[in-house]
This record gives structure tokens, sequence and C-alpha cells, in this order.
């Protein structure tokens, strides 16, 4: 098997993986009890960290070798998409429930906490990408 299609059968593994744990995360909310649910929503949020670490390992292999951004900006699509329905998923668990928050309404709670995570993995992601831009370049060597 060429080593393109094992890339690709890899990084379609991974993008399915919180796919399905998301799903799983939907339908356990409401129907099962709240322990349930909060183990299927860490499920997933946990699913997208181990999707990060392999689409950022990629996307520094590709930075490194073919100076290229794509798998980059994939990245930050993917998380800004990811976390958003994390926030999604923890607003419905409050509302669902009727767990107290510190907000008014369940919506600002959603929203404030996809917003956290969004914002600490483009972080990283950007000081990664940055430190791959400075190591691939010659003039910062000498």
């Amino acid at each position: 098997m060429k080593k393109k299609n094992i890339l690709k059968f890899l990084f379609l593994v991974i993008l399915l993986y919180p796919l399905f744990s998301l799903f799983s995360a939907v339908g356990d909310i409401g129907e099962v009890g709240l322990q349930e649910a909060r183990k299927a929503i860490s499920h997933y949020q946990v699913s997208i960290w181990v999707s990060w670490l392999v689409l950022v390992s990629a996307s520094v292999y590709f930075k490194w070798t073919k100076q290229k951004n794509f798998f980059f900006c994939f990245t930050y699509a993917f998380l800004v998409v990811a976390f958003g329905f994390l926030g999604y998923l923890a607003q419905e668990l409050v509302a669902r429930y009727e767990l107290p928050n510190k907000f008014g309404d369940a919506y600002s709670f959603g929203v404030l906490h996809a917003l956290q995570h969004i914002i600490s993995s483009l972080v990283l992601t950007g000081f990664l990408q940055a430190a791959v831009w400075w190591f691939t370049r010659k003039w910062h060597r000498r």
C-alpha cells in the first residue's frame, strides 16, 4: 500500500472518531442519567484532543517538508467546528438537567465553554505553526 493511501485512511479515521463520539453524546443527553451524559461529553472532548494531536502532527510534517499550510488551516477549521459542538453539548447538558451555573441562561455557558477551548487550542496550534515556520528558515541559525 502506498504511503499516500495510508495517510488518507488514517486522516479519515481521525476525523470519524470525534464524529462518532459526537453522535453518541447527542444521543445520550436527555435519555440517560447525568453521570452518563457527562461521561459521553467528556469522551467527545477527549476524542477532539486526540484528533488534534494527529492533525497537528500531520500539519507539522507537511509544513516542514512541503512548506504548505493547508493542514494547519484545516486543523484550525476542525477545532472551531468541533469545539463549537462541544459548547452546544455543554449548553444542552445545563439546560436539560437544570444544572446551576454562574450565568442566567444556558446559552452563555455554552458559548463561554466553547470559546475557552477554541482559544486555547488555536493558541497552541499557532505556536506550533510559528515554531515550524521559524525552524524551517535558515536565517535564524546564524
